[in-house]
């Protein structure tokens, strides 16, 4: 069974996909850097358990996912987008008088944990990796569980280490100025993100 997967193939797709830009990563540094890590730890463990569930999902239903895939692609491809302007809208508006410590996480577990379903990079990656990759495994169920908790786990692995980068900036935010123009450029870039999401770019 392990033999007939295609690992020298597979290990670049998944480490590529997980760590590149997207928007579970940038609002993880984005999080870090204006409320610092303990108060980011939700949204981090939101992101990774729904993460979790959209693998499982697409391991166990690949073959409906295949055909019904083509027909939501284009509406996923734009919810996915909305929601991740909304995180942009959110991110850039963000001050406090306290500094960066003052005010309220935008984002908890809840919404990282919804944030996957509405993550077209999240689903696609999911169903590309079992219907590409890992056919050979998605009769057992004990295998895609195994590499859906594996891949969950490089995942979160690069959603943390956004978050250290973002937390690395902290006390360069103190400065409200310094604040304003990362959140800015944060949000510019969730922008990109969801242009490339929709299909514009």
């Amino acid at each position: 069974m392990l033999e007939e997967i295609n690992f020298i193939a597979l290990i670049p797709y998944v480490f590529v996909t997980t760590f590149t830009p997207g928007p579970n990563n940038i609002s993880c540094a984005a999080a870090a850097a204006r409320w610092g890590m303990r108060r980011t730890w939700g949204y981090l463990l939101g992101i990774g358990m729904g993460f979790f569930v959209v693998l499982l999902l697409a391991g166990a239903f690949s073959g409906v996912l295949i055909s019904t895939l083509p027909a939501l692609e284009g509406y996923l491809r734009w919810v996915g987008a909305a929601y991740i302007l909304w995180l942009a809208y959110g991110i850039a508006r963000s001050e406090s008088r306290e500094g960066v410590e003052g005010g309220e996480p935008l984002r908890g577990f809840a919404k990282g944990f919804m944030l996957q379903f509405a993550n077209p990079k999240a689903i696609l990656f999911s169903v590309t990796l079992y219907t590409a990759f890992l056919g050979p495994i998605l009769a057992r169920p004990a295998p895609v569980f195994l590499s859906a908790a594996l891949v969950a786990a490089i995942g979160f692995t690069s959603v943390m280490s956004w978050a250290v980068f973002g937390l690395g900036i902290h006390r360069f935010l103190q400065n409200p100025l310094h604040h304003r123009i990362v959140n800015v450029g944060f949000s510019l870039l969730l922008v990109w993100t969801a242009a490339g999401v929709a299909g514009i770019l």
